[in-house]
């Protein structure tokens, strides 16, 4: 197996940002209420909504930052976060997904097609979350009033949230496998020796 992939230190220091807000995120979500066209939020259930309103404004703003990044290494980003997009990444990921089908896993590279789009879906769907999250805000401001259009557009910001339950459980546990296994994936990524 190659040498591990090292992730530069701004895309370690990105990925620690976003995963702390993403998961400050899904806990206020279970402690929060949503504003209802109906029925007026608790004074707690609104504070917890405020905090969730600011940190999905953050989370947005490193998000950003981290495709103005990618942007700037635009080969490099679509080599590693969507190999599905080239003949080659493509070939490689059905590869990848042949070993793990066969319950082959230690033959996958741990910086491979595979984990690659794995890492490159959960930025699109924070991205997605983010996004219709802080359009959200916008539609909400001043006065948390839902209007039809608000309602919709929380709707999938919900769907997305669902999505991003079960991304975060998969990708945690992944991590966590990889982490006991020996392969040292969470050490590697905040390391401040790579």
């Amino acid at each position: 197996m190659n040498a591990p992939f090292r992730y530069p230190r701004a895309v370690r220091a990105m990925h620690a940002l976003i995963a702390l807000a993403i998961l400050t995120q899904m806990l206020l979500t279970l402690v929060m209420q949503h504003p209802r066209a109906k029925r007026p939020m608790t004074p707690q259930g609104a504070f917890y909504f405020q905090w969730h309103e600011w940190v999905g404004l953050a989370a947005f703003a490193v998000l950003g930052a981290n495709w103005i990044y990618r942007a700037a290494r635009w080969k490099q980003a679509v080599r590693r976060l969507f190999p599905w997009s080239t003949r080659p990444g493509r070939a490689e990921l059905g590869r990848e997904l042949g070993l793990f089908a066969r319950l082959r896993w230690r033959s996958i590279p741990l910086d491979g097609a595979l984990a690659g789009t794995v890492h490159g879906l959960g930025i699109l769907l924070a991205s997605e979350f983010a996004l219709t999250g802080s359009v959200l805000f916008i539609l909400l401001w001043p006065s948390n009033q839902v209007t039809p259009l608000a309602s919709q557009v929380m709707e999938v910001h919900q769907y997305l949230g669902s999505a991003m339950w079960a991304f975060l459980a998969g990708h945690g546990a992944m991590a966590v496998w990889h982490q006991l296994a020996g392969e040292r994936s969470i050490t590697r990524m905040f390391s401040p020796r790579n």
